[in-house]
């Protein structure tokens, strides 16, 4: 019994631990993730790539993200820098946003972005909870109430079901101000690629295209592409993989994307617990893709945030990629 005490008492400090780690020992970890890709229209090209912030209420997380930023950006002498969404988790988040604009590197061939599904709404577990307690409490009748309780817990299970496999989510959506965001990048010369494509400054053999959000927006990767020559190269933005792997995106011949944080919790074995119900594969959550429909190639940053305060074998970053 004592043995059997010991070993539940050291699975339980082990399991204390990781989880201490998983929400505070990871996430400051910001790192910068290189890459040297061969893609001859765009030979030359060096592009920063940030994406999925997630920003916030300020706390020590934050402070310490933009510490990390502070040190890395001044060094870096990019030509285009490209965001693939997700700047908020909500809206007190706008004030980090304005921040980073303001500590970027200079571009000479510009900033360009696409808005993710959080850049419209923050999905809230708090308020999961308390619509579940609101329809139980409006019950008016134990047994009506009863009834509710059942409806919300299989909703809940439905939700845990889908995590486990690995769906895409969409839950207790509180909206963002998304105008004001699109306000504030516009203010700071950020171009939004919103379904639609231009030329890169100075390169007139190379096109960005962007498209919306796939859960929250109305991407329309015919009407991106509609204008780009038959001969360009195409850059395609897009915060969500999922949209590289449909037949319309066959145009694209580099991809920036985002929204699956590496899976934010990887597990030996098991891989990333979810991925945000992408077609990429829980081994394979971020990085480098070839084997996109039209031969083109693919880079999923992990982001610099978070969607729940956790991150384990996936720590954030900021990308930088050099093209031969």
């Amino acid at each position: 019994m004592k043995t059997l005490k010991t070993f539940f008492g050291l699975g339980a400090l082990m399991g204390g631990g990781l989880l201490a780690y998983a929400w505070g020992g990871e996430r400051p970890l910001m790192r910068l993730r290189s890459y040297r890709l061969r893609w001859s229209p765009g030979a030359d090209l060096k592009i920063l790539h940030l994406s999925d912030q997630h920003f916030g209420r300020d706390d020590w997380v934050q402070q310490l993200r933009f510490s990390k930023l502070q040190a890395m950006l001044p060094v870096l002498s990019p030509d285009i820098i490209l965001f693939t969404g997700d700047f908020l988790h909500d809206n007190a988040g706008l004030i980090a946003v304005e921040r980073l604009l303001q500590m970027l590197p200079p571009a000479p061939l510009g900033v360009y972005a696409v808005l993710g599904n959080h850049d419209y709404a923050v999905y809230s577990y708090g308020e999961l909870f308390r619509n579940m307690a609101r329809s139980v409490s409006d019950a008016a009748t134990p047994e009506r109430k009863l009834s509710a309780l059942a409806a919300e817990t299989g909703e809940l299970g439905r939700l845990a079901w889908n995590i486990y496999r690995n769906e895409r989510l969409r839950f207790a959506a509180v909206p963002n101000d998304t105008d004001e965001l699109i306000r504030l990048l516009t203010l700071y010369d950020v171009t939004m690629l919103h379904n639609r494509a231009l030329p890169l400054p100075g390169h007139p053999h190379i096109w960005l295209a962007g498209v919306d959000d796939l859960v929250e927006g109305e991407p329309d990767l015919a009407r991106a592409f509609a204008d780009i020559p038959d001969d360009a190269g195409v850059i395609l933005l897009t915060h969500n993989p999922d949209l590289a792997y449909e037949p319309a995106a066959q145009r694209a011949d580099l991809v920036f994307s985002g929204h699956t944080h590496g899976g934010q919790v990887v597990l030996p074995g098991l891989g990333a617990i979810h991925t945000q119900g992408t077609r990429l594969p829980r081994q394979h959550a971020a990085g480098y893709f070839d084997d996109l429909p039209g031969g083109g190639q693919m880079i999923v940053s992990r982001g610099m945030g978070e969607s729940t305060p956790f991150r384990l074998g996936a720590p954030p970053e900021i990308v930088w990629v050099e093209i031969q």
